[in-house]
């Protein structure tokens, strides 16, 4: 319930379609086929990509996870679940898989194309987390989702009212 609130009470049509650049093919479509936690999903071609540009509270399989991990990784699951999406690399500033072999992209939705990564962060469950470099044209709609969550009190910004 909390993961649909948010996600409703975000305007996701005010700032996530792609930069356009040439680090995207939107005729290569993938499905979304598992949500390992806030910020890692698995694709239909066996693909594990790792959100550039956030981070999610850690679900800790196996002990107990950080405040928020559950309702970040709800979010993601209903936003993402068995949805196609296409992805736009990273690798101007950065490499295109991370040291768990890991594919480094940011995920657009279909039929919308809305970023899956900015979302996450408009939506509060993540802070704009630059450990992997993010392009540019990407950072400056991750500050404005942030903003927006920041002020909202969404999400990881207000964990008392927000998470269990």
């Amino acid at each position: 319930m909390i993961s649909t609130l948010f996600f409703s009470a975000c305007d996701r049509g005010a700032a996530s379609p792609p930069p356009s650049n040439n680090s995207t093919d939107e005729t290569i479509t993938y499905r979304v086929i598992d949500v390992y936690d806030g910020d890692t999903i698995e694709l239909d071609d066996g693909q594990t990509v790792r959100l550039v540009g956030i981070n999610t509270p850690e679900m800790n399989y196996g002990g107990t996870p950080e405040p928020c991990a559950q309702e970040a990784t709800d979010y993601t699951t209903a936003v993402s679940l068995y949805k196609d999406c296409y992805l736009v690399y990273n690798t101007s500033v950065g490499d295109s898989i991370d040291p768990y072999d890991r594919t480094l992209a940011f995920v657009h939705i279909l039929p919308d194309s809305f970023c899956l990564n900015i979302e996450i962060v408009r939506a509060g469950w993540s802070e704009d987390w630059d450990y992997y470099p993010v392009r540019s044209d990407y950072e400056v709609l991750f500050e404005e989702a942030e903003a927006e969550a920041i002020a909202a009190g969404r999400g990881i910004w207000d964990p008392g009212e927000n998470c269990d």
